[in-house]
């Protein structure tokens, strides 16, 4: 019998990991998501070179990135059930072991169309770790040490991407673009001997799933509140992916700046969202993060559509802008996926895949349409970022409606 009940105190005291178990849960979880989020950012300052290499216009190496994350988030619709099903060791090993396929091919791409068919490959592969590091700590945890834990999550795994545009810039600048994909692969097979020898299976057999896929998704996507959070982290995901997908052309092509510095200026907002998903790890009032965040992000968006309103690309309105935006992410992140999976202990896999499956699946359609927007200097991602600040207010304003007859994160209206 499918069941959104939350588990008793003492079952889930029985799950718990001690300290040192938890530590090396967190390393795992890091590294393995590392993967997929390192390959999203690292080839942004080799895409002069990439572009000159391919003989392709630099711009249309957005679509690199937008098809990476469509397949990135469709796949996780695959691998959140299987992992239901079967556990979470398997499809993480087989994921990683097909993102090192797809980045061992992008070093032998010869045209672009071979690197975007690589690029896919390693989304299909690294969407097993995107669904799995939202469903491993639901395994362990609920309520506040979920919250803390997956704050947590989102704090560590800012620092590997952190590195990963100036890994590119330097392997690019000395060995050519296909070097950054060699780092890749590399890094790739670290985390699949990793994962292989020291990741402990999280889901017992008496505790998977046994009913049918559709019928636990429908039993998932009925409950409301799920589908408003749901809804708010694809909208801010969208944000995030839309303007990393046109930073690189800003900062390089119309500011000029060197890949050092597009390299700079591109993981600047990560120690913001760092300390977003700080401040909501230790927050008393989830709603409070809510809010907080929100805010952030209109600010954000703000600071990067006023400049674009006027056909201007101005470097420290993008800065400003988009560290706003992004210390807004960290906080809402963590606290609206804990508040969506904490009713599912059954089905964590499968509300792990439509929640990280579909964030990414929005944010690779925000990354192929800043692909195809005519640029208009920051106005495109300025107009798109303040949209996605709405579309949030709106799905989080469903969360609260009265007549939903779930607990919902926000105090209901009177």
């Amino acid at each position: 019998m499918m069941s959104g009940e939350k588990p008793s105190l003492i079952s889930a005291k029985a799950s718990t990991p001690s300290a040192g178990s938890a530590t090396r849960l967190l390393f795992m979880l890091v590294f393995m998501v590392a993967c997929g989020q390192m390959a999203q950012t690292i080839f942004v300052p080799a895409l002069p070179l990439i572009a000159q290499g391919l003989a392709v216009d630099a711009s249309k190496l957005q679509a690199v990135m937008a098809c990476y994350l469509l397949a990135y988030g469709l796949f996780q619709f695959i691998y959140g059930p299987l992992s239901d099903r079967y556990g979470r060791k398997l499809p993480l090993l087989i994921g990683i072991g097909i993102f090192i396929i797809g980045a061992l091919l992008a070093t032998q791409a010869t045209s672009f169309n071979q690197l975007i068919c690589a690029s896919l490959l390693q989304g299909l592969g690294t969407a097993s770790a995107g669904a799995l590091c939202r469903s491993i700590p639901r395994d362990h945890y609920f309520g506040d040490n979920l919250l803390k834990f997956n704050s947590y999550v989102s704090m560590a795994v800012v620092f590997l991407p952190l590195v990963a545009p100036f890994l590119g810039s330097l392997a690019s600048a000395y060995f050519g673009w296909q070097a950054v994909y060699w780092v890749l692969f590399g890094f790739g097979v670290f985390v699949w001997l990793l994962l292989c020898f020291g990741f402990k299976e999280s889901l017992p057999k008496d505790k998977r799933e046994q009913q049918p896929v559709l019928a636990s998704y429908r039993h998932v996507l009925r409950h409301r509140s799920f589908r408003a959070y749901l809804f708010s982290l694809i909208a801010t995901f969208a944000g995030i992916a839309a303007f990393e997908a046109i930073a690189g052309v800003l900062y390089g092509q119309y500011l000029q700046l060197t890949p050092f510095m597009v390299s700079c200026y591109f993981v600047a907002p990560i120690p913001g969202y760092l300390l977003g998903a700080l401040i909501a790890g230790r927050q008393k009032q989830a709603q409070r993060s809510v809010f907080q965040g929100v805010a952030l992000l209109g600010a954000g968006a703000l600071f990067m559509l006023i400049p674009g309103l006027f056909q201007l690309v101005v470097g420290w309105s993008l800065l400003v802008g988009s560290i706003l935006f992004f210390s807004g992410a960290g906080m809402l992140f963590p606290t609206l996926t804990s508040a969506a999976l904490e009713p599912f202990p059954r089905q964590a896999g499968i509300a792990g895949a439509l929640l990280g499956g579909l964030q990414n699946f929005g944010a690779g359609l925000a990354a192929l349409t800043m692909s195809l927007v005519p640029m208009g200097g920051q106005l495109s991602i300025g107009l798109l970022s303040a949209v996605m600040v709405l579309l949030v207010i709106v799905a989080l304003h469903y969360a609260r409606d009265q007549n939903d007859t779930h607990q919902t994160l926000l105090p209901q209206k009177t």
